[in-house]
């Protein structure tokens, strides 16, 4: 690892008369991947589909049925708090619940009895729906978003084709059947990466509990747990689980997503068509042989070329007196890593950034490029 960080710092020193003077905010993309694929053999899971992806270079490491079409319950609640995230100015903001919101829910299903004319701020409503589920919360939203529950659908909808996704269509915000609403494992991997690039989507989703102050119609508030299991203290509890999301109806089965984060690999989980427990087994099983056979290289994590300090990397300081300016190492660069497969020499990668770009490769393979934003 020592010889590949100075191989990298010998890059960066030709590459940094190019990209001086500013400094990138976060990457376009998080991460490139080697096309290799480890030769462990693959888990079996009960699942009817399944997919396991790394979070930020989006590479499939395992895959069972990812483009079968299938209802998604409620992990469709993933996608809804990105749009609702990503189309309010002040997440602080007042939902006001209409009758409509609170009564058009199916009977029996999950809530947090939320009553016509309550007001809650917004960011209480997205605990809600994440962590519990509420699907009166989901309405709430979608009408205060976007007007109507038909008008959220479109921007769901919207989000989804700009992430990628091609075998999924969203009917509503909560995920009750629909025959029209429906998903594939790999467009709720694609939606799940693409929401954890989102930092208050973050730190919802990887809440464990919240407490929703009093309302106007609820004086004493609300407690709100996470129903993931492998998040709380529960025979499922896995090393390095940050979130998830729990969806059931009879016409789906169980559905699962969850991602989990080992050092700098980060990785995402879904389980279609599932039941009861064997979610989460199927989960562990992806899990393991993700961890076991991948390992993620953030090249650029904790470095640092700042003139106001003393270096004691002697290559470092070598390529800050080349410019009188810093080396683009804070912000998406130190996020940035290549996934190679275990067996693969980390020695054999090289990294260096020109033209408001990051590259890599691996021995004589070219592993592309990602753009860096500012």
């Amino acid at each position: 690892m020592k010889k590949f960080v100075k191989r990298l710092l010998v890059m960066l020193t030709a590459a940094v008369l190019v990209t001086a003077g500013t400094v990138p905010a976060k990457a376009a993309e998080r991460g490139l991947a080697t096309k290799e694929d480890t030769n462990a053999d693959k888990p079996s899971i009960n699942g009817v589909c399944g997919i396991l992806m790394d979070a930020k270079t989006g590479k499939i490491l395992y895959a069972k049925n990812i483009d079968k079409k299938s209802y998604p319950a409620s992990i469709t609640k993933i996608l809804t708090t990105l749009v609702a995230i990503e189309n309010n100015d002040d997440l602080y903001s007042t939902v006001k619940f209409s009758r409509h919101a609170v009564n058009s829910i199916e009977p029996g299903s999950t809530h947090i009895g939320i009553k016509a004319g309550e007001e809650i701020p917004l960011m209480d409503v997205l605990y809600g729906i994440m962590l519990e589920s509420a699907n009166e919360a989901c309405n709430g939203v979608a009408e205060h978003t976007s007007g109507s529950i038909e008008k959220f659908a479109d921007l769901m909808n919207k989000k989804a084709k700009e992430i990628g996704c091609k075998g999924s269509h969203f009917m509503n915000p909560n995920g009750l059947h629909n025959d029209k609403h429906y998903v594939t494992a790999r467009d709720m991997a694609l939606i799940t990466k693409a929401a954890l690039q989102n930092p208050m989507f973050r730190k919802i989703a990887c809440s464990s509990h919240y407490f929703m102050s009093g309302t106007n119609k609820e004086k004493k508030g609300r407690e709100l747990w996470n129903h993931h299991k492998m998040v709380k203290q529960t025979m499922f509890l896995y090393k390095g689980v940050e979130g998830g999301k729990t969806g059931y109806t009879t016409r789906a089965g169980g559905t699962l997503v969850t991602f989990a984060k080992r050092g700098e690999t980060e990785l995402i989980s879904v389980i279609l068509r599932g039941n009861g427990y064997e979610l989460y087994r199927d989960t562990i099983k992806l899990f393991d042989y993700g961890f076991k056979n991948y390992k993620s290289v953030a090249p650029f994590a904790g470095l640092n070329c700042d003139l106001s300090e003393n270096q004691e990397n002697p290559v470092t300081q070598m390529a800050c007196k080349l410019s009188p300016y810093q080396l683009p190492l804070g912000g998406s660069l130190s996020d940035f890593s290549v996934l190679p497969t275990k067996d693969q020499d980390s020695a054999e990668l090289k990294v260096y950034t020109e033209n408001n770009k990051i590259y890599a490769s691996y021995g004589d393979e070219d592993l592309g490029s990602t753009k860096i934003s500012y």
